[in-house]
């Protein structure tokens, strides 16, 4: 603890700051729950905590049912995806209710859609499963030559439609 009122005031100073990382951090419900006036980093800390331990067990079953309800659609690419499993798999941690990493590849591989067949089919055969961030590589580059695919025949389909027009004005001359 502080003794002099040099480094009392250091702590008062970085305990403000603290708190209000804290409180920028926090969903505004959260932060209204909490929020008291001239309250310690500390008994703010110690509100949270006896917040998330008192409902760990709630928490615990909704972020369950929200990982197991990802699905790619929702997202707008692979990486994002799969950013949002590992942090619906940390967060159940942080309630002791950690996912093993073949859960986590096993949910991956249900979440996509059939554009991805391909590459879930190839998740499912390895023995053992790849580890979660390699699955996820994986995903990636089938999304990058599955767009490929699509510029691809986007690009064909502009030509033939130039060529087709090309040769229907022709036959009308």
């Amino acid at each position: 603890m502080p003794k002099t009122n040099e480094e009392k005031e250091l702590w008062s100073t970085l305990d403000v700051a603290i708190l209000q990382w804290i409180y920028a951090k926090i969903s505004h419900d959260l932060l209204h729950t909490i929020l008291e006036l001239d309250a310690t980093t500390m008994e703010a800390w110690n509100r949270l905590s006896d917040i998330f331990k008192d409902n760990k067990n709630s928490w615990a079953v909704t972020l369950e049912q929200e990982f197991y309800r990802t699905n790619i659609k929702d997202f707008l690419n692979a990486s994002a995806y799969c950013q949002r499993l590992k942090q619906l798999s940390d967060q159940l941690k942080s309630v002791d209710e950690s996912m093993s990493n073949n859960c986590c590849v096993l949910q991956m591989v249900v979440g996509l859609t059939e554009a991805y067949n391909g590459v879930a089919i190839l998740i499912r055969q390895r023995d053992p499963f790849p580890l979660f961030y390699q699955a996820c590589s994986m995903l990636t580059l089938e999304e990058v030559g599955l767009a490929k695919k699509v510029a691809t025949s986007r690009g064909v389909t502009m030509v033939v439609k130039r060529v087709n027009h090309s040769l229907s004005k022709n036959s009308h001359q």
